[in-house]
Formats: structure tokens, C-alpha cells, sequence
């Protein structure tokens, strides 16, 4: 066995979040770990990354016992992980990221032989089939491209074991399929053992040789990946028989669309693309749909004022000039953004604060003065309305878990009762049952007449959400259509299609 985990327990302020868990892995195996958000998947792998000294019971490497009290040593016995929240350096380039801690010395000492990193990490890029522009700061990068990145580093290092932690959250299907086969000959070729935590239920039946499945910091069980189905581990996921509205998805909102237009943006053009026309109506949820690096990201930034443009945006019916983010959130416009870790949420402030930082000017302020009260009682309605745990206003953010963290951005959004939404990525690595409640809660919100953009990879969640989608590519608008006329295939298809005539 290639790695024996014992009686693993760890614990968080007297909380015990690992509760006595055994897990293994051999050479060569996908094994996928799946769980609800909160479950201990990630708090299991970090105890494996060496991000624990102080957790309780046995590790075994290829028989021997060992004590991973830092992430150096997991590194040096062959352990990897990939993180769902980057963990990469915004300034420093894709080559230089790639060999982060291993970079080859120049002809001085303390130098760097930069040309040599270069051509190395495009090698490294190029052995998994993957391209990135190398010599780009990665803060210029979509999230897609940093996953990419990230990959390409773990992937570089002499491993045993390599934990994906959600690696296709962020992913177009394209990219998915690149890091599956991947997986499957590093596997295979290189006997390299890989943890996979994923919620898209799919993929785990699809990729994994074996699953166990974890709930409230205990193993539930473990099987061959052939002797389930999605709906099995969704039920084994929450323990009892999943609602019908989970799976399968959700019944379409029943929204009051009108012929009012809350967002729109005429012969809009960022960054010389080609010009784009967009309207939403109230009360009616759109899908975005493009491949990574389409440009979709882009153009949501550029309708709340974050990226300069030229062309005309109305919010709420009124034609904006010199948009600013303010400006924009003032007009009634809010976006919940693709990375929730950098511009998303404050992790070092309380649930309270996240939720409420949006709605202190529009809704709670009188004269200037915050109402007495105003703030808890919002951030409990939110807390409530989307079964946010623990539910403690004073809760820091970044202690919860991404499920968690991911409704108090929405949470937040909705709060501050706007008129328009761009949601970027809204379920990006949440699991089947935290899914469900954020696509429920966006529809509400549509139901409640507001207009909503949704901008996702998962292109199941684009159809059952949206009234319509529209297709993007190169920075241009390249399609629209009403749901009714596409499956998952045809989407693929659309914007497959829309690549080659660009």
C-alpha cells in the first residue's frame, strides 16, 4: 500500500473535525474522496500536506511510519496537493511560479539562470499538453489559466502522491478532459497515486477506482468506483434520500419576466474585442457560456466599471457615464465574483461584516447613521435564508468551509437587494446539496425581479438555471438562444463552433 492513514483525528478550538478516519491509496490508483463542504476532505489532505503537526494518529508511506509536521516534509516523501484556493504568487510569472523553490542557479551565486526556468517549466507545461503563456504575471491570468498552473507545478515534482483538491471547479470541458487524461497516464505510466476530491458526482463515477465517501469528520465507507452511481453517493452524501429538486436538477423559476431592461450595455468594447450588445430583462436569469479565456470574465468586469471600456451601460434603466464599481453598486448592480478569496470575500472579518459591507449605504443608513440594529438582523435573515453553518454572525469567514464562504458572498449580493447581478462561478467547488440551495436562492432572487447574469463552466447548471444563454468567444458575442433549444451536447457544440469561426 502505497499510503495508510490510521485513526487520523484533528481538532479546531475543542471542535473535533476528524473523528477517527482510515483512508488509503496504492500506486497507480484514483481514489476519490467526496463529502459534503465540512465533511474533513480538505482538512484530511492538509493533514497529509504537513499543514497539521499537531494532528492525532499514524501515516504510512510505502509501509514506513511517518511524521508529516510541516509541508516541507510531505514534499520531501513525495507528497503533493493542489489546493482548491490558489496558492500561487500574483506577481511572479507562470514560468516562475512553476518552478517556485526549485529554480535553477545562474553562473553567480544567489542568481537565477532565468532563460534555463523558462524552458524548463514550458517542458514541464508541454509533457501534460497544457499551454500557458510563461512569461505573464499570473495575476493577469483567468482562473481557469491559474488552475492550469497549478497543476503544471504539482505535476513537476518528482510525487508519489498527488491530491487534487476540486481541480475542475474552474475548468471549461475542454480543460477537464486535458487533466483527465492527465490523471489517468500519470497513473498509469508513472504509478503515481492521486487523491481526487471533487463534487461533480459525474466525474468521480467516470475517473475513480475507488470512493470514500465522508460525513460530519467520519468515513461512511468505501468501494470500488464501479459500484456507484451519482444518485448513490448523493445519497450516501447527506445520509438519507436526497429531495427531488437535487437530483435530478431542479424544476426552471417561474420569474415574472418582463420587457424592462435592468442591465444592458450597448456596442460595448474592452479591450478592442469586437462590440458587444447585451440586455436582461427583470426578472430573468441569463447564461454566459464560453470556453476559458473567451473573454467572459471580462466583460462582467467591465459592466460593473472594474475594467475600462467604451460604449453605453444602463443599470436599472438609467444610462451610467463614468462607471466605477461604486457607482455601479449604487445604480443597483451586484457582482459576486469568480475567486472569492482574492476579490471576493474579507477572510479575516466576521460572516456579519461580508454580508452587510454592500446594503450599510443603500439599505441601513438614515442621514448617514447606520439604523440601531440593522446589521446583525440582516446578516441573520442571510444566515438564515441560505443555511449558512455555523450560524454565527461573529463567525470569520475564512474559518468556514467553501461551501459556507460561497453563500455569504451570495448572501451578501442578495442583501443588499439590487436590481441587477452578475454571478461568476456561483457554485465553483460547492457540493450537490450547498448547489442545490444557491441555485434555489438565485432563482428566488429572480422571482423577486431581479435580473441576473450567470457565467459558469458547468454547462448542466447553465441549462437548468437560465431562461436563455448566450455564447461567447474572443471577446465577442457569438450567440443567444432560449434554453428550450439546447442540450448539454448542443451547448458544447455552440461554442466549439463559435472557436473555429473566430
Amino acid at each position: 500500500m502505497l499510503l495508510e492513514m490510521r485513526d487520523i483525528r484533528k481538532s479546531f478550538s475543542g471542535v473535533q473535525v476528524l473523528r477517527g478516519v482510515d483512508f488509503s491509496l496504492k500506486p497507480g490508483e484514483i481514489h476519490a474522496l467526496v463529502g459534503h463542504n465540512g465533511a474533513g476532505k480538505s482538512t484530511l489532505m492538509k493533514t497529509l500536506g504537513g499543514n497539521f503537526a499537531d494532528y492525532e494518529g499514524d501515516i504510512r508511506l510505502a509501509g514506513e511510519s511517518v511524521r508529516l509536521a510541516t509541508p516541507r516534509d510531505a514534499l520531501e516523501k513525495g507528497v503533493a496537493i493542489i489546493y482548491q484556493d490558489f496558492s500561487l504568487v500574483p506577481e511572479l510569472t507562470v514560468a516562475d511560479n512553476i518552478a517556485l523553490g526549485r529554480e535553477p542557479r545562474g553562473g553567480l551565486p544567489g542568481t537565477i539562470a532565468h532563460k534555463k526556468m523558462r524552458e524548463r517549466s514550458q517542458q514541464e507545461a508541454d509533457k501534460l499538453g497544457i499551454s500557458l503563456p510563461m512569461n505573464i504575471p499570473v495575476r493577469r491570468l483567468g482562473v481557469g489559466a491559474q488552475q492550469l498552473t497549478e497543476i503544471v507545478r504539482a505535476c513537476s515534482q518528482d510525487v508519489r502522491i498527488l491530491v487534487m483538491d476540486e481541480p475542475t471547479a474552474r475548468l471549461a470541458p475542454a480543460e477537464r478532459e486535458l487533466l483527465f487524461a492527465t490523471m489517468r497516464r500519470m497513473a498509469e505510466e508513472r504509478q503515481v497515486g492521486i487523491v481526487y476530491i471533487s463534487h461533480f458526482l459525474e466525474e468521480v463515477c467516470r475517473l475513480s477506482d475507488r470512493i470514500t465517501i465522508m460525513r460530519d469528520g467520519l468515513v461512511v465507507e468505501t468501494g470500488p468506483g464501479s459500484d456507484y452511481t451519482v444518485e448513490k453517493l448523493a445519497n450516501l452524501l447527506v445520509g438519507h434520500d436526497l429531495p427531488a429538486q437535487i437530483v435530478p436538477p431542479s424544476a426552471p423559476h417561474t420569474a415574472p419576466v418582463t420587457d424592462v431592461d435592468v442591465l444592458s450595455a450597448d456596442n460595448l468594447v474592452v479591450n478592442g474585442r469586437p462590440p458587444a450588445n447585451l440586455a436582461i430583462r427583470k426578472g430573468e436569469i441569463v447564461g454566459l457560456a464560453g470556453l476559458v479565456g473567451s473573454g467572459r470574465t471580462r466583460l462582467a468586469r467591465a459592466l460593473i466599471g472594474d475594467v475600462r471600456s467604451t460604449g453605453t451601460i444602463s443599470i436599472g434603466g438609467r444610462r451610467m457615464g463614468r462607471l466605477t464599481p461604486e457607482r455601479a453598486t449604487r445604480a443597483g448592480l451586484a457582482l459576486v465574483p469568480e475567486d472569492r478569496k482574492v476579490s471576493g470575500l474579507a477572510l479575516g472579518a466576521s460572516v456579519e461584516a461580508n454580508v452587510v459591507v454592500s446594503a450599510l449605504g443603500k439599505l441601513l443608513s438614515v442621514a448617514g447613521i447606520i439604523k440601531p440594529g440593522s446589521r446583525p438582523k440582516l446578516a441573520d435573515e442571510m444566515i438564515k435564508r441560505f443555511v449558512i453553518r455555523p450560524p454565527d454572525r461573529k463567525k470569520i469567514v475564512g474559518n468556514l468551509s467553501g461551501g459556507n464562504a460561497q453563500k455569504v458572498l451570495l448572501g451578501r449580493a442578495v442583501g443588499s437587494k439590487p436590481v441587477a447581478m452578475i454571478l461568476d462561478q456561483p457554485t465553483a467547488g460547492v457540493d450537490i446539496g450547498a448547489k442545490a440551495e444557491l441555485h434555489n436562492q438565485i432563482r428566488l432572487a429572480a422571482s423577486h425581479g431581479a435580473g441576473i447574469l450567470v457565467i459558469s463552466d458547468d454547462l448542466d447548471e447553465l441549462i437548468d438555471l437560465s431562461d436563455r444563454i448566450v455564447v461567447m468567444n474572443a471577446g465577442a458575442l457569438t450567440g443567444n438562444y432560449p434554453k428550450s433549444e439546447l442540450t448539454r451536447a448542443s451547448l458544447l457544440a455552440e461554442m466549439s463552433r463559435s472557436t473555429k469561426g473566430n
